[in-house]
C-alpha cells in the first residue's frame, strides 16, 4: 500500500490489527479499491440527506444519517487494507479501533465518532427522560462526519 501523505500522517498499527483480528472484531477479506470509492460516495450521499433532514422535524434521521456517513466512511478505510469489522457487538466501535491509532493526527477528529455512536444509540434506543437531538448536535455532527469522509477519501487516493 502507498504511504499516506496527504495532511494526515498513516501508522499501520500492524499489532493492533492483529489483536482484534485474533479476538474476532476484525476479519481480513480481499481489499476492495470498488468498495473503498462507494462507501465515501455514498457517504457524501448521507450528508447531503442529514442537511435536508436537518430542516425538519425529524432530528433522529437527520444524525443518523451522519452517523451513519461517519461509519462507511471508515469502512472504506479498512476495505483499501483488506479488513472488515465483523457484525455484531461492539461491530461499530471496532471501526474506530482499528483507525484511529492509523491516523495519529487526526486522533482528536476521529473521537467524534465515539461520541456519535453514542449519541446515535441514545436517539435509536431513547430513555423518555433524557434529551432529544438539536439543530446544533446535527451541525456538529454533521462537520465530524465530513472530516472522517474527507480522511477516508485522501487515504483512498494515497492508495492508488
Amino acid at each position: 500500500m502507498a504511504e499516506f501523505t496527504s495532511k494526515s500522517r498513516w501508522e499501520p498499527n500492524d499489532q493492533g490489527i492483529e489483536y482484534l483480528i485474533d479476538r474476532g472484531r476484525l476479519d481480513r477479506v480481499e481489499a476492495s479499491p470498488s468498495t473503498a470509492d462507494h462507501l465515501p460516495a455514498e457517504s457524501r450521499r448521507h450528508l447531503a440527506s442529514a442537511k435536508t433532514l436537518s430542516s425538519t422535524d425529524d432530528t433522529s434521521m437527520a444524525f443518523v444519517a451522519c452517523y451513519d456517513a461517519a461509519r462507511k466512511a471508515l469502512a472504506a478505510i479498512l476495505a483499501v487494507q483488506g479488513l472488515r469489522a465483523k457484525a455484531g457487538d461492539g461491530g461499530h466501535t471496532v471501526l474506530l479501533d482499528a483507525v484511529r491509532p492509523q491516523f495519529p493526527d487526526n486522533r482528536r477528529e476521529l473521537q467524534r465518532f465515539d461520541w456519535m455512536r453514542t449519541v446515535r444509540n441514545d436517539a435509536e434506543y431513547p430513555d423518555l427522560n433524557s434529551q432529544s437531538l438539536t439543530l446544533d448536535d446535527i451541525a456538529e455532527a454533521q462537520a465530524a462526519a465530513t472530516q472522517i469522509v474527507k480522511l477516508a477519501e485522501r487515504f483512498r487516493e494515497s492508495a492508488k
